[in-house]
């Protein structure tokens, strides 16, 4: 009984082993077989290829292609099918050929997504700096999209007016590429194109006599901005013979800038005196003619014969006067200096005043400067 166990064992681990080599040629014959299979189809398919152009030749000279036997029928759908695209490409040329574009085809065939959406250009219209324009156009695309291509085709949409229509007389395929388009485009425009500021045009630079330091400095440091390749040194030297006589260029001229930041400061505060002069001279003036309007009514009301009364003493303007930190003579003669305060007249001595008082505003006798009503009123007007 053991033996024949033994020998039923043996037999069965034979039969798998020849069942695996039977299996195992049986599938390197299928490789094979699929190898020269695929190798015929892919000859099959180059000869269809090969004879389907000299079919369309040997139409036109009378003559008919044969097919091949065991022709697959994929490779004459796939003929087909090329045939069939040359036939659409053969359209789009066409329909390209007849369409009057002045880009290139490169750059029409550059896909533009749907959901691109053109930025808001600041148009031109043919009165300004071109070349401004164009890196106006530049700097607004590039946040958009780098592609050249769109930066043609999109170009158009910033012009207006008769440059819109110089754009649309260019000839068919003259813009490659947008480098060309703006070189082409300043070219045509070059009228517009703003005139380069020198140093002479800086060094002719003048403040007028009715001209305020505010508009004057605004006008010479945009002038410094355009003259290229200026140096700092140069820009506060010019500035000096620029100024209209005064006290603000005495001061430059006493102490010179270091730097264009110290004279935005120094012009900005000598902008507030000027300010506040201005205003000062403004009141003074509506001040005067209330004052002669106030005469002319009681001129009006009284009789020319009848004896005008004498006015007493002038009381104080104001209810309240701000402590001061330094003498009323020191403070005018600071306020006259920088022409705060305009000079006064001089005014004569009253009779049988004290003369051991003297007056430095009114440049008389009778009454000491601390104690004048008329430059308290002018200081604490000031204040």
């Amino acid at each position: 009984m053991v033996t024949t166990r033994n020998t039923n064992t043996e037999d069965q681990a034979e039969m798998l082993r020849m069942m695996e080599q039977r299996m195992m040629e049986m599938q390197r014959k299928h490789e094979e077989e699929m190898t020269t299979v695929r190798a015929e189809y892919l000859a099959q398919i180059a000869k269809s290829k090969n004879g389907g152009t000299e079919g369309e030749q040997g139409e036109g000279a009378g003559e008919k292609r044969t097919p091949l036997e065991g022709e697959n029928s994929s490779a004459h759908a796939e003929g087909r099918e090329e045939r069939g695209n040359k036939d659409s490409r053969s359209l789009v040329n066409v329909e390209e050929s007849t369409t009057m574009v002045s880009f290139v085809r490169e750059i029409m065939e550059v896909h533009i997504s749907e959901q691109f959406v053109p930025p808001q250009f600041k148009m031109y219209d043919g009165t300004s700096d071109p070349t401004a324009h164009v890196k106006s156009f530049i700097n607004t695309m590039t946040f958009c999209t780098g592609c050249d291509a769109i930066w043609c085709r999109a170009f158009s949409l910033s012009l207006e007016g008769e440059t819109l229509e110089w754009f649309n007389s260019l000839p068919v395929n003259s813009i490659e590429n947008f480098k060309s388009l703006g070189e082409m485009f300043k070219k045509q425009f070059a009228a517009c194109n703003a005139e380069d500021m020198t140093v002479v045009d800086l060094m002719n630079l003048k403040q007028g006599k009715e001209e305020s330091l505010k508009s004057f400095m605004d006008r010479y440091q945009k002038t410094v901005r355009k003259v290229k390749g200026l140096s700092l040194e140069l820009a506060l030297q010019y500035v000096m013979p620029a100024l209209r006589p005064g006290p603000f260029k005495d001061s430059v001229c006493r102490n010179p800038p270091s730097t264009m930041e110290e004279l935005r400061k120094r012009t900005a505060d000598e902008t507030r005196v000027e300010n506040m002069k201005q205003n000062y001279r403004r009141e003074q003036q509506e001040a005067k003619a209330e004052k002669g309007d106030s005469r002319k009514g009681e001129g009006q009301g009284s009789r020319p014969n009848e004896p005008r009364l004498r006015e007493g003493p002038r009381g104080p303007k104001f209810p309240q006067y701000t402590p001061l930190n330094a003498p009323r003579a020191r403070i005018l003669q600071e306020a006259l200096s920088t022409q705060v305060l305009p000079t006064p007249q001089k005014r004569p001595t009253p009779p049988g005043a004290d003369l051991s008082k003297r007056c430095l505003y009114h440049q008389n006798s009778g009454h000491d400067t601390e104690d004048c009503l008329t430059l308290r009123d002018k200081i604490e007007e000031l204040i």
